[in-house]
């Protein structure tokens, strides 16, 4: 799991999170399920192949499992982090989904094989693992994909086929597997804003993690954003890899009178604090233009000059060399 994953896994760990996130997905911002129906499930999935001494066993690990119990149907539902765009996907959840619904079925089997016959015997062995009334529990997968590069993968299994040489009779017999992917950076602000309050904030301030002054407009005109739970507020930073005393410090200040964040002030320290280091940068930036044209008019040769600077401004060789491909006069 890489580290962009790791605090989103945490926060949606958390039943009310993670109904937020589902409230959002599936039905669009209506609380449809509450916490209270969340149940924590296992996360390994485990399976096994083969018969006599050539059984073969393997786990799947999911990121987060829930049950979740409404009024009509049950479900179990994980989430898949992602931040890189993975084009194997569809089969990668098939083969999740496969290996929980065998483990169900290894449950109801367990259960079956002691049941007591209609003659009064025990049943030792039976062909089926299933009877005829019994029932899986459904399974939906959400892949959450939290990277910048649009999501260009197949959503089906049919876009990862080969089928120029199949014939179109045949292509009906061959079945397909569609997977579930919210491309979080990539989807329009109007979709986002139907998820829930914390996680909307979440989502966008991923989408602009780069454009500060978007952000700001976004929060501006959504006063929601005015109160986010400080736990959201810390797994926004951490998964922008902003952490450290700067951020502590901003949060101290954008905490509001409800004990919440102030996401809009959040973001105007940011911009201030920009503006400020861009100008620091810029008069650095000047002193060392001055330094390379002084060693220069002194016919310090170009290798010197580049170690001078380097030593007496402490930087690395590879931004010292940047420096003088653009401050050396030719």
């Amino acid at each position: 799991m890489g580290e962009k994953e790791e605090p989103m896994v945490s926060y949606y760990k958390d039943a009310r999170h993670f109904t937020w996130l589902v409230n959002g997905w599936l039905y669009h911002g209506k609380p449809v399920v509450a916490s209270e129906q969340v149940e924590d499930m296992n996360i390994r999935y485990s399976g096994k192949s083969g018969k006599g001494g050539r059984v073969r066993r393997r786990s799947r690990y999911r990121d987060v499992v829930k049950k979740v119990d409404a009024v009509k149907y049950v479900l179990m539902i994980g989430s898949e982090m992602q931040n890189y765009v993975d084009y194997s996907m569809p089969v990668r959840i098939m083969d999740y989904d496969a290996l929980e619904y065998k483990e169900q079925i290894a449950v109801l089997h367990s259960r079956r094989v002691m049941e007591p016959c209609e003659n009064g015997k025990t049943e030792k062995w039976m062909l089926s693992p299933l009877k005829k009334e019994d029932r899986l529990i459904p399974v939906i997968t959400l892949v959450l994909y939290i990277g910048e590069k649009p999501w260009d993968a197949s959503d089906n299994l049919y876009g990862l086929l080969d089928l120029s040489c199949v014939p179109q009779e045949l292509q009906q017999y061959i079945s397909d597997y569609r997977i579930q992917v919210l491309d979080v950076c990539h989807t329009e602000d109007v979709r986002l804003l139907e998820f829930p309050t914390d996680i909307a904030c979440m989502f966008l301030s991923l989408k602009y993690q780069n454009d500060f002054e978007k952000l700001k407009q976004v929060y501006e005109e959504n006063h929601s954003f005015q109160n986010v739970e400080i736990d959201t507020y810390d797994t926004i930073w951490e998964v922008l890899d902003k952490t450290g005393g700067r951020m502590s410090a901003i949060k101290e200040r954008a905490q509001n009178e409800r004990g919440g964040i102030n996401m809009c002030n959040v973001v105007d320290q940011m911009l201030e604090t920009g503006r400020s280091e861009g100008i620091e940068i810029g008069k650095n930036e000047g002193r060392i233009q001055g330094s390379i044209e002084t060693y220069q008019e002194m016919n310090v040769g170009y290798d010197n000059t580049q170690f001078y600077i380097e030593m007496k401004y402490n930087l690395s060789s590879e931004k010292a060399a940047e420096y003088m491909k653009k401050f050396w006069k030719k």
